[in-house]
């Protein structure tokens, strides 16, 4: 029989579950689908968040609610509702319990899914290994594509209402978590992929003020290209009228929108909605983050360009950590068929429609130019085809990810007063997206270190404890859970990390190399990322 467990939070009493983990054997309490927000449905579809409504009597937190309505990209398929904002906490101790325990930091969790997808469901965000730290863990969902960042520029649907959702979030997280026997001063947020775009966000953000105290963020940055919609009133009306809507009034549009069945919204989204230009995209994430006008009475997440923000210094300075895998592209390589002779030569001979819009240039850019720099840079002026599909990857690696990551890096270094830490995993292990994705290409892919430090259905987490590949876990969580303890990845050096983790800064450029040896290092990428500053400095003149 399941022991059950209640905790008396804002809105009332919920009742939880001890949990025995399989894989650590370590004991911890569940509460699954707690409500942060009240259900975005009906008239509330494409609104921000509000506060959940207080129950009375217990309410049962022994299963999780549904996610986010998207389309499921690895299990093909549409799912999810529109009544998703829930979130899951696991907590080693419950102060009940044992009420002269100090409480614990706070690891807040941000699903990944490049903002059109993804859940914070414990099958593929298992807290085993990140509880058995020592931490309680926050993994909440948060509204996605359509029904997250639809935006007319305007105040009918100002947009970025899935970052808000992640407000809400640590909002309740503040509230409430030291019920649970965390610490709501001191909350690290993490997220890979469109999650740690994500932490980026909140690093930029007024409205994540004082919401958390440090952030990771892992295979992802809020300069990547697919992170922001520059035209998201266009898209809208373009979406519109795909579904038969033509008004050129906003309010109707959004009106119109709200009509629709949400998978049927879902299901509308495609690359008929992009313009023309932007069809060939490699990667056409269309409804994703956007700068938001300013409306009387509502609050801005993102009140300007990320790039502005980073370079005006407007960021919450708290600690952070940025990294990036050493082949990020590699996992899409089954995704987008890229070992097609087929697709590389589709690529080769539509370069420029497949890769400018991913630059992001600025508007003095020479496309032209700059198509032929890349393919001089990456291939030596030769085709795309079998005899360059490492370049090919490696391009996309830096397009998608490492430069913007980097840059981000960067600029926070600038301004910064916290340390600004940056990593590059290069471990090819057991442990890897490419296990799942049929990917059979060395390197380590986007999110590989993400999969060592979480439980989840796509990989088998059971390794020998004496291998390579569990001494790659520990070491990881040691990392995390240390600076989520007290802002520093290295406190000490001990036999497990047996080096000092040193910030990056304007003057020293590092980052430390996680290989099968810890090492730091200088400027990654070094010639590839010169190679990019050139570019965007050249359009900036």
């Amino acid at each position: 029989m399941v022991e059950t467990v209640t905790v008396d939070v804002v809105q009332g009493t919920l009742r939880g579950k001890e949990t025995t983990s399989s894989i650590t054997g370590k004991t911890y309490y569940s509460f699954y689908g707690v409500p942060f927000a009240k259900p975005p449905i009906g008239p509330l579809r494409f609104k921000d968040a509000e506060p959940p409504e207080p129950w009375t009597g217990i309410r049962d937190a022994l299963t999780e609610g549904q996610m986010c309505s998207q389309y499921a990209m690895l299990e093909k398929r549409f799912d999810g509702s529109e009544d998703c904002l829930y979130l899951n906490v696991y907590t080693p101790q419950l102060p009940k319990s044992d009420p002269g325990a100090p409480l614990l930091p706070v690891f807040f969790l941000i699903h990944g899914g490049g903002f059109v997808g993804g859940s914070g469901h414990a099958d593929v965000h298992g807290p085993d290994f990140l509880v058995g730290e020592g931490m309680v863990i926050v993994s909440p969902h948060y509204r996605v594509g359509i029904l997250g960042f639809l935006s007319v520029d305007g105040p009918a649907c100002p947009g970025n209402m899935g970052l808000k959702d992640q407000v809400a979030a640590l909002r309740w997280t503040q509230q409430n978590i030291a019920k649970f026997g965390g610490d709501p001063n001191n909350v690290t947020i993490y997220g890979c992929s469109g999650g740690a775009a994500s932490v980026h966000y909140h690093l930029l953000s007024p409205m994540s003020k004082g919401l958390f105290h440090r952030a990771i963020a892992s295979s992802g940055a809020v300069l990547n290209p697919w992170a922001l919609t520059p035209e998201p009133r266009y898209m809208a009306f373009r979406l519109g009228e795909a579904l038969g809507c033509t008004t050129e009034d906003p309010d109707e549009l959004v009106e119109y929108l709200r009509t629709v069945d949400h998978i049927e919204l879902v299901k509308a989204v495609s690359r008929d909605v992009l313009p023309d230009f932007e069809k060939d995209r490699l990667f056409p994430f269309i409804f994703t983050p956007a700068v938001e006008v300013e409306v009387e009475g509502v609050e801005r997440f993102l009140p300007a360009p990320p790039l502005q923000l980073l370079e005006e210094g407007r960021i919450n300075d708290v600690p952070s950590m940025t990294g990036v895998s050493s082949e990020e592209a590699v996992g899409f390589i089954s995704l987008l068929n890229l070992s097609s002779p087929a697709t590389l030569a589709k690529i080769d001979r539509l370069f420029a429609k497949a890769i400018v819009p991913e630059l992001r240039l600025p508007e003095n850019c020479n496309p032209d130019e700059v198509i032929a720099k890349v393919r001089h840079f990456f291939f030596q002026d030769k085709p795309i085809n079998k005899e360059t599909f490492s370049e090919m990857v490696t391009l996309l690696s830096d397009v998608t990810f490492t430069t913007g990551a980097n840059f981000t890096v960067k600029k926070l270094a600038q301004h910064a007063k916290a340390p600004v830490y940056q990593y590059c995993f290069a471990i090819d292990g057991k442990i890897s997206a490419k296990s799942f994705l049929k990917v059979d290409y060395p390197g380590a892919t986007h999110g590989d270190d993400f999969l060592h430090i979480i439980v989840s259905k796509f990989v088998d987490p059971k390794v020998p404890p004496d291998s390579p590949d569990a001494t790659t876990r520990a070491r990881l969580l040691k990392l995390y859970s240390d600076f989520a303890k007290t802002g520093n990845p290295t406190p000490e050096v001990t036999d497990l990390v047996p080096v000092i983790w040193q910030p990056h800064t304007a003057s020293n450029p590092c980052y430390l190399n996680i290989d099968q040896e810890l090492s730091m290092k200088t400027n990654l990428f070094g010639d590839r990322m010169a190679f990019w500053e050139e570019i965007y400095k050249s359009g900036s003149n």
